[in-house]
């Protein structure tokens, strides 16, 4: 049965005023580290706090080399200007020892890219920058983590080759990817222009990606989606910045779609993230992939979601295309205190066809595609006009 839970005579409850929210500006290939998030983007005060986090605005990476400085295996009379390959210098470094730290200026890597083993820690300098250098190859990771545990990247920056790409097939040259890895955490990521995702979280041989950690991830103006997790049981995403994805579908912030009966979408929470202007979805989930086999069970949590002027700001979905039987996929998508603006087609838009999937949405406040904000029953009637949020589904929505 359907539940809308509302009182329409309660107001709701105004918020303190926000921190400023930024609008980031685009990576150029000329410039190092971090790029600086100018506040034009006036927004209104009863916007819910996010923390969004420091490294947003400036680096905190410190200049001291603490582990393996990553130089000594460079060649003689090395450049730093980022003009020349040492993808193969790197990758040495990275084999021999456990603690390396990238120095502060950009380095050419190819898509070959650097695989990174279990029990690693690379840490990136305030200026450091993998440059990826011009690539007919539709399908690569810079930082590649395959079947590896204990792994931490700390304030890695990555500018992707999309503008320079020498080619025009595929959609996977990916700034980060985990495949089948557990116990990884990346702080402080800065990742733009890649060819097509800036993180990908996968499994690998049929083993889901596990104990995930993004935190203060940036991730801009990438090509295919900010950040996809199709398989990971336990993933953490803590303030976070997902914007400006274009080109090849599904052009999300953040796209969560399971690809076979195989994987796995559990224990993931989204916290403190901002999406905007994608030219799909803010954050998107599609469930149907899990179909085809045994039972499974999903849950995932966004909690202070913001997004302005993605096409929709969220997205679920669960239909039946790869049922074969009368196997279920239950859970619960729960959606808390989202504040959601002039998305240019609607804020929410669902298509949930099973009642073992319940969406919980709690406190949203919404502005329409020209910035005026909504009441409480404005945003029922605009959540439950038409397939916004399809009619059989099981969904609650408070106020």
């Amino acid at each position: 049965m359907i539940q809308i839970q509302r009182n329409l005579k309660k107001p709701l409850q105004q918020l303190k005023t926000s921190l400023l929210i930024f609008i980031i500006l685009p990576i150029l290939l000329t410039s190092c580290g971090k790029e600086s998030i100018s506040p034009v983007d006036s927004i209104a005060t009863n916007e819910p706090q996010v923390a969004l986090s420091q490294t947003q605005t400036s680096s905190t990476t410190s200049s001291t080399i603490s582990g393996y400085d990553v130089t000594k295996s460079l060649p003689a009379g090395y450049v730093k200007d980022g003009s020349k390959d040492y993808t193969t210098y790197l990758q040495d470094a990275i084999n021999k020892y456990t603690d390396i730290t990238f120095p502060a200026f950009p380095i050419m890597v190819n898509d070959k890219g650097l695989v990174v083993g279990s029990n690693k820690t690379l840490t990136f300098l305030a200026g450091s920058k993998l440059i990826v250098k011009p690539s007919s190859n539709g399908n690569y990771n810079i930082i590649d983590i395959v079947n590896a545990s204990n792994v931490t990247l700390n304030s890695p920056v990555i500018v992707g080759d999309r503008y320079v790409h020498l080619g025009t097939s595929g959609e996977w040259g990916m700034g980060i990817g985990i495949y089948g890895s557990s116990k990884v955490t990346v702080n402080n990521a800065t990742i733009t222009n890649c060819w097509g995702d800036g993180i990908t979280v996968e499994p690998k041989k049929g083993v889901s990606s596990s104990a995930i950690s993004i935190n203060n991830a940036y991730c801009n103006y990438n090509r295919r989606n900010g950040m996809s997790i199709t398989s990971v049981i336990g993933m953490t995403v803590e303030s976070s910045y997902f914007g400006h994805t274009n080109g090849v579908l599904p052009c999300a912030g953040i796209d969560i779609e399971p690809n076979s009966s195989t994987d796995e979408l559990q224990q993931v929470t989204i916290s403190n993230t901002r999406t905007e202007y994608n030219t799909g979805t803010g954050i998107s989930t599609g469930l149907k992939n899990l179909f085809g086999g045994s039972n499974k069970k999903m849950s995932l949590t966004v909690i202070n979601h913001i997004d302005k002027g993605s096409a929709d700001a969220f997205r679920a979905t669960a239909t039946l295309t790869r049922r074969v039987g009368s196997e279920t996929v239950s859970g619960d998508i729960i959606v808390t205190n989202p504040y959601w603006r002039q998305n240019t087609n609607t804020p929410i838009q669902t298509n949930i066809l099973v009642k073992t999937i319940k969406l919980t949405v709690t406190k949203p406040t919404v502005q329409d595609v020209n910035g005026n904000q909504l009441n409480n029953a404005s945003i029922l009637a605009l959540f439950t006009y038409k397939t916004n949020i399809n009619r059989d589904a099981n969904y609650v929505i408070t106020f």
